[in-house]
């Protein structure tokens, strides 16, 4: 085999290793949900769009344009109000995590720069004001107004009285890049998987969607599995259903999870043995 097959081999191995490099937290574990929600939307993952619609959790409109309940309305029960307060919190806890992510990406981003970036700056100072001011926060404070603007880039195209063209485009750019950073829309893809079963749910109603089954199969062989407290309550019919479909969905995840596993060993197998030859 001449040199240069050689040398594109090893280059092409160097790029799939590091590319699987990244992938390993997700691939080494298997998880399996089991919930039941009223209806299941059959669209595919999309980045911006879903990178648009979970930063739109942040707009203050969001939760009434929805229909979710307000937790404040006084004509729900103390139970109900819990309910409708869990959910919203569900929900704010999608774009938390996203933003936390780009938080991480800022931070490694930082070590290679002269100044620390003003939103890290930003990000702990609003983690700051929060644990000091807990339950008492004031939604109208400025302060508070101001450390809680999103860091995350904004995805809306229309231009406010502080942009111009110019920093339209930045922040265009700068989505861009995050949809190509695979750590960044590996969260995306599983806050927006996240986001989808809720939305199945009935959001206009206290009621909240549980998850009744879960089960985490480790590559190590630990296999861990949890069920809600309400699914024994449930009629037996109903109980015995949900646990016949989980665990069709562990073979069938298990099955599909070994399947890539082994996939992706094969590849670099091959690759590596070309690169000696």
């Amino acid at each position: 085999m001449s040199n240069r097959i050689q040398e594109q081999a090893r280059d092409l191995l160097g790029k799939l290793v590091s590319s699987v490099n990244g992938l390993v937290d997700d691939i080494t574990a298997l998880e399996v949900n089991t919930m039941v929600v009223e209806q299941i939307t059959g669209a595919k993952f999309n980045a911006w769009q879903a990178y648009e619609e979970i930063y739109s959790i942040n707009d203050k409109d969001y939760f009434d344009v929805k229909g979710i309940p307000n937790p404040d309305n006084l004509n729900l029960t103390e139970q109900e109000k819990t309910q409708a307060d869990e959910l919203r919190k569900r929900y704010t806890s999608l774009f938390s995590q996203l933003e936390r992510e780009y938080f991480y990406i800022l931070l490694e981003k930082s070590t290679e720069a002269n100044e620390p970036d003003s939103r890290i700056i930003q990000y702990q100072e609003r983690l700051k004001y929060q644990v000091e001011h807990k339950a008492n926060i004031i939604p109208t404070d400025q302060v508070y107004i101001k450390l809680a603007r999103p860091i995350l880039p904004a995805p809306a195209p229309v231009a406010d009285e502080q942009d111009n063209q110019k920093k339209l485009r930045q922040r265009w750019q700068e989505i861009e890049e995050l949809l190509n950073n695979g750590k960044f829309i590996r969260t995306l893809r599983k806050m927006s998987e996240l986001k989808a079963a809720l939305d199945g749910g009935q959001i206009t109603s206290v009621d909240i969607d549980v998850i009744y089954a879960q089960t985490v199969m480790q590559l190590d062989g630990d296999i861990i599995s949890r069920y809600h407290k309400n699914l024994f309550q449930l009629p037996e019919a109903d109980r015995d259903l949900i646990l016949k479909i989980h665990n069709e969905g562990i073979v069938a995840g298990e099955k599909q999870w070994r399947g890539t596993l082994d996939f992706l060993i094969g590849i670099v197998q091959s690759i590596a043995k070309l690169s000696r030859q």
